[in-house]
């Protein structure tokens, strides 16, 4: 919590000003002028990670509790992972009949993760070669607690078993899940097997510096 914008926004409502400030956040006070994720996009703060080019992986059929499919491991010990955005396509196969992504932040500090699931790739969405200090890991051991698994996207619409390369799913989380220094967000595709239905997932995150939190 910003104490200094917290201050400086009562004092300049007991005086009746108007001037710019910062709420309890630390966020400016302003009306949107650019578009949403603008400004941590050219800051260098916002990343793409996918492993479309690695071997894709069968969904599950039903909800996962400490070894989920999908890990997103912060190797930071100064940074926040925020997760902006998850998803999945259908890279090969006949998908069946609906399908969920489900997500979760696990439980305390998680078992270290120093390598990325082949052919993951990490890019910064500023165009340069910033890399971000976070693993995708396959099929990780969540320790502590089974979290709760959250459906963050679905799609009960899909009543037609059918071959639909490149369909999916896209959910946007916008920050609804962090992971701390040696925390880990993880998840899930959860649909039939249809026949050999295969997934890839891809991420945009976010990487803030954990003293503003």
């Amino acid at each position: 919590m910003d104490f200094k914008g917290m201050v400086r926004r009562i004092g300049q409502r007991m005086s009746g000003e108007t001037h710019v400030g910062l709420d309890e956040f630390g966020n400016l006070s302003m009306s949107l002028g650019l578009p949403e994720y603008a400004r941590l996009a050219a800051a260098g703060k916002l990343f793409a990670i996918d492993m479309h080019a690695g071997t894709a992986k069968a969904p599950v059929v039903a909800a996962p509790t400490t070894s989920p499919e999908w890990g997103l491991y912060n190797a930071s010990s100064q940074e926040l992972m925020v997760v902006m955005q998850a998803a999945c396509t259908i890279k090969s196969g006949t998908q069946g009949l609906g399908i969920a992504l489900m997500g979760a932040a696990a439980i305390g500090e998680q078992t270290l993760v120093s390598a990325d699931y082949a052919s993951t790739i990490k890019t910064c969405l500023d165009g340069t070669n910033k890399k971000p200090d976070v693993y995708l890991t396959n099929n990780p051991t969540l320790v502590g607690a089974t979290p709760a698994w959250h459906v963050y996207a679905n799609d009960p619409g899909n009543t037609n078993a059918q071959i639909n390369i490149g369909s999916g799913l896209v959910a946007d989380i916008k920050g609804g899940l962090v992971a701390r220094p040696s925390g880990m967000v993880a998840f899930e595709v959860v649909a039939p097997t249809g026949t050999t239905a295969l997934f890839t997932v891809s991420f945009v995150i976010a990487m803030l510096d954990l003293d503003r939190y």
